[in-house]
């Protein structure tokens, strides 16, 4: 009886253990995910402002006369 409460008793450390592993690597996870988070808005705001800038040298550029095809 004495060996199943040791056994026991050494399944729950072990638990225990894996228990405070898993809420380690949670709260890693999540940090990772925030900052992850922060830098696809930091790149969708880049995106956003060479979108703005590239339209606004398009309006710039003169029309085209013809047609890109019929040119020959």
């Amino acid at each position: 009886m004495l060996e199943d409460l040791d056994t026991l008793a050494a399944k729950l450390n072990e638990l225990a253990g894996r228990v405070r592993t898993l809420r380690a690597e949670n709260h890693t996870l999540r940090t990772q995910l925030a900052s992850a988070g922060v830098e696809l808005e930091t790149l969708r705001a880049r995106v956003s402002v060479a979108t703005q800038r590239i339209d606004a040298i398009l309006e710039r550029l003169p029309a085209e006369r013809e047609p890109v095809q019929q040119r020959r």
